[in-house]
């Protein structure tokens, strides 16, 4: 009997050790995914695609902020729910209104998500589906807000987090995960009326315009040169974008807006002494 017993005991160990072996083979057999997700440098731009002084933004403005990401894989997939981005848009602003999260991109492989989070608005993009190894960079883009004057900062991390995977995700680099932006915003100067048709001759076409998102502006009077300010606002004095244009001895030149809702707005064109100027009424349809 206590043979049996002692039988008994030593086959339920050689089990038992047999089992601890297998799990740990299992656990050394775990995929292992080496790679170096990278953030460049933060971005913003007005909707046309011209690029905006971080420290001289106005209230009320529509920002597009760009976070452009890409990795050095190996190539080797980023297994799902191995990793998140994560971007902080300050005390100052705030995603606008009209703009879907979802949207901020590559939304087939991360889940966006916003929320508040210690006194600013926070946006995360879960990795929910394997990010294919031929995947190297990643344009990824929100439309902000003007929440209030001030500064601020944006933040944005790419970080190696492993919450949900059966694949180890490890970081070669960890000091190039991280990108930040200091901004200010500043009071919003509106367009005065009185200056409509100022010391410039100018006129634009078409006017209105429909379908299209580059105007032609001409000089009525005279030529344009050296660098030119040009400013679209809306008829509450809202600056909509402003843009440098370089001209010599010009006599017309295109305006591109980019993407621009229907409505009535102001063009102003300034030299940089600001000696010169006109403000155009202009609508799109």
């Amino acid at each position: 009997m206590k043979f049996n017993l002692k039988s008994n005991r030593f086959k339920c160990l050689l089990a038992a050790g047999f089992m601890v072996a297998s799990l740990n083979g299992i656990a050394q057999n775990r995929q292992a995914v080496i790679a170096d997700p990278k953030l460049d440098a933060l971005e913003l731009t007005d909707f046309s695609g011209s690029r905006l002084d971080p420290a001289n933004l106005h209230a009320d403005r529509l920002i597009k902020l760009k976070i452009p990401v890409t990795i050095d894989n190996g190539g080797m997939a980023l297994p799902a729910g191995s990793a998140k981005i994560k971007i902080g848009l300050g005390s100052k602003l705030i995603l606008d209104p009209g703009f879907d999260v979802a949207d901020a991109g590559a939304g087939s492989y991360f889940k966006w998500t916003s929320e508040e989070n210690g006194g600013q608005l926070q946006v995360t993009g879960e990795l929910v589906n394997t990010l294919p190894a031929n995947m190297t960079t990643i344009n990824l883009s929100l439309r902000l807000k003007v929440k209030e004057e001030g500064n601020s900062a944006i933040t944005a991390n790419f970080l190696i987090t492993n919450h949900n995977t059966t694949a180890v995700l490890s970081d070669k680099n960890g000091a190039n995960n991280a990108s930040a932006m200091f901004y200010k915003i500043g009071k919003n100067v509106p367009v005065d009326p009185s200056t409509l048709n100022g010391n410039l001759k100018l006129s634009v076409f078409p006017n209105p315009a429909k379908n299209v998102n580059t105007v032609n502006i001409s000089v009525l009077q005279g030529t344009l040169v050296g660098t030119y300010r040009i400013s679209m606002y809306d008829l509450a004095g809202k600056l909509i974008q402003a843009k440098d244009v370089q001209l010599n001895l010009a006599t017309n030149f295109p305006y591109s807006f980019g993407t621009l809702a229907a409505g009535k707005y102001l063009i102003k064109v300034t030299n940089a002494k600001g000696t010169e100027s006109s403000v155009l009424k202009f609508e799109k349809l």
